[in-house]
């Protein structure tokens, strides 16, 4: 009974805050006019706050660098980017069905997001177009080919798209490993609701994150791969370290 009644407790905390900084960000943009830097800034501010609310534990050894960058990540789980996004200024790629989430939809257009119909070739050609002209404007871009959560040992099969886009554009790629503690974290077949209520009814929900080196190719394949690889590895040291700690 307590993890639902942290669950519900953190949800309020999440909700009323994230409207308060919502609030912040219309009233900053009406006396000021609009500043996607400065968005992001309040955006982070509010993440940093509602992570320890939220019982995250983050552990993290590694800075990622300033700059424009394709910041390319495996899924394993919604809050994959509050984590992330704890760390970098960047617009994330989001499926087109977040834009219809309470709060979190508004909240996301407000701060900076690009998305895209994962089902239709159209919107998956805008989106591409977005990112290249998001890396041009000198904007990092946040992107999980993947295209889903996975919960594989290993990172899933990734879509080249985008890393055709930063060879072209002349954008490095940075890779992001991201894992939890809890393989049962990684969210796959419960709804979101019920996912939800798992993850964050615990105490705490530790999670592990680091960043590679920069990744430059006028090879997309080239990039792919060295991503890919950094990436699984980083995920088998991650997953060993966690097994080590239980067996401790």
């Amino acid at each position: 009974m307590m993890q639902y009644f942290r669950a519900y407790g953190r949800l309020i905390i999440f909700g009323v805050t994230m409207s308060l900084g919502m609030g912040y960000i219309l009233l900053a943009t009406l006396v000021a006019g609009k500043n996607l830097r400065r968005s992001m800034r309040i955006r982070r501010s509010w993440i940093r706050f509602i992570s320890p609310v939220l019982g995250l534990d983050i552990i993290k050894h590694s800075t990622p660098p300033e700059g424009a960058f394709l910041f390319v990540s495996n899924h394993r789980s919604f809050i994959d980017p509050v984590v992330i996004l704890n760390f970098i200024y960047a617009l994330p790629l989001a499926k087109a069905e977040v834009n219809s989430y309470p709060l979190i939809g508004f909240g996301a257009r407000l701060t900076g997001i690009l998305y895209v119909i994962r089902d239709s070739p159209d919107s998956r050609l805008d989106a591409r177009q977005s990112i290249a002209s998001t890396l041009m404007e000198g904007w990092s871009v946040l992107i999980y080919p993947e295209g889903t959560t996975e919960i594989t040992a290993r990172s899933g099969h990734f879509k080249k798209g985008s890393f055709e886009i930063a060879s072209v554009v002349n954008t490095p790629v940075i890779p992001v490993a991201i894992e939890y503690a809890d393989p049962s974290d990684h969210w796959k077949e419960w709804s979101m609701f019920r996912q939800y209520l798992y993850q964050f009814g615990k105490n705490k929900c530790t999670c592990r994150i680091e960043f590679g080196d920069a990744i430059l190719s006028d090879d997309a394949e080239d990039m792919l791969k060295k991503t890919q690889t950094w990436i699984d590895r980083k995920l088998i040291e991650f997953r060993s370290e966690f097994d080590r700690k239980e067996e401790e």
